[in-house]
């Protein structure tokens, strides 16, 4: 008997090259396909959130200037909103009649350097001068949480244009000082909330970005 010819099932270099470069150009085309879903996906979203994003990095930039390190690890900024630990300004559970403290310097000098600059400014419909109280069931209880949270939020307010005249002679019309109820199960009071509204004009900026991506 004759030996199988496996010579013939060898294929020969050329043919593997041959292959080879089709399966690469074949696999190109699906990764520059897939490449393309992406970017179609992710072009709009980044317009979406870039207006966003420069506010934000601009009032981070702002705020790393006027506070230490240290006292970052009490104030922080999240999605637009400037958060304070109320234990860095006064104890929440003691009747307060001045807050005077190197932070609520720092923190007019904050907002006095946001409202300086046009650009900024041009995107802040109001600063929303936020602290909670623990609201229940008790009607009569929360009224009277309310009233001392919103005339504790006043006077954070007043003490802020105290240490800053020209915060409230210029910009006081930014601000207004609110209290908000919060779950009356919290075991440790929230943190103070300076809350920067945005105007029409980001949202503006977002739509004119997203526009190129409707037709």
């Amino acid at each position: 008997m004759g030996s199988f010819p496996f010579k013939k099932l060898i294929l020969q270099p050329g043919p593997i090259l041959s292959l080879t470069l089709i399966g690469i150009l074949l696999l190109s085309a699906v990764i520059y396909y897939r490449a393309i879903n992406v970017q179609r996906f992710l072009e709009p979203a980044l317009a979406l959130s870039e207006p966003r994003l420069k506010f934000n990095q601009n009032i981070r930039d702002i705020l790393s200037k006027e506070v230490s390190t240290e006292e970052l690890k009490g104030i922080r900024l999240k999605a637009g909103s400037i958060f304070v630990e109320q234990s860095i300004l006064f104890d929440p559970s003691q009747p307060v009649k001045k807050i005077d403290s190197e932070v609520v310097k720092k923190l007019s000098r904050v907002f006095l350097s946001i409202l300086r600059e046009p650009e900024i400014r041009s995107n802040i419909s109001l600063i929303l001068v936020c602290i909670s109280y623990p609201s229940g069931t008790d009607a009569m209880m929360n009224k009277e949480f309310r009233f001392f949270t919103q005339e504790r939020a006043g006077l954070l307010l007043n003490s802020l244009f105290f240490v800053e005249p020209e915060l409230e002679k210029n910009y006081g019309r930014y601000f207004a000082a609110i209290a908000l109820p919060a779950s009356a199960t919290l075991k440790e009071p929230p943190p103070l909330e300076f809350r920067l509204i945005p105007t029409e004009r980001l949202h503006i900026e977002v739509l004119q970005r997203l526009e190129k991506y409707s037709y």
